[in-house]
C-alpha cells in the first residue's frame, strides 16, 4: 500500500451534514448520559459540562471535525480478509465510536477534576492534615 497514492478527498459541507444525526446520536448517548446539565436542545449548548472545561458545542464540533477525519481516511475499494467491501457510514459509525469513547474517558477521569464537587473541599484540595 505504500506504493499507491493515496488521494485525498475534498470534502463540502454537505458531506459532514449528511452524518449530523450520527453525531447527535454519540452526543445524546455518550454526553448527556455523564452530565446532568448537559441538553441536546440548540439553544443550550453553551453550558460547561462539570469541570471539563468543554460545552455540549464544543463537543459537538469536535465529532464534526472527526468526521471530517473519517471520511477522508475512508478508503471506497478497501476490501476485508473476506473480500467484502465496507460502507462509508460504517466506517464513520465505528470511527465516531472510538473517538466518542476515548473523549468520555479522558474527561470524566476523577483524577483529571471531573466528579470531585461531591468531595470535601479540604479532600479534593489536598489540604487535610494527617497528623
Amino acid at each position: 500500500m505504500s506504493d499507491a497514492k493515496k488521494t485525498r478527498r475534498v470534502l463540502t459541507n454537505d458531506d459532514v451534514l449528511k452524518y449530523e444525526p450520527m453525531v447527535e446520536k454519540y452526543i445524546r448517548d455518550s454526553v448527556v448520559k455523564n452530565w446532568n446539565e448537559a441538553r441536546t436542545s440548540k439553544n443550550q449548548g453553551d453550558v460547561s459540562l462539570g469541570n471539563s472545561g468543554l460545552t455540549v458545542n464544543d463537543i459537538r464540533q469536535h465529532l464534526r471535525a472527526e468526521v471530517c477525519v473519517a471520511l477522508q481516511n475512508f478508503n471506497p475499494d478497501y476490501r476485508t480478509k473476506e473480500g467484502r467491501t465496507v460502507k462509508e457510514s460504517t466506517f464513520v459509525f465505528q470511527h465516531l465510536f472510538n473517538r466518542v469513547g476515548q473523549l468520555m474517558k479522558r474527561l470524566t477521569k476523577k483524577r483529571y477534576g471531573y466528579g470531585v464537587w461531591h468531595s470535601n473541599l479540604e479532600e479534593t484540595l489536598f489540604e487535610t492534615d494527617k497528623e
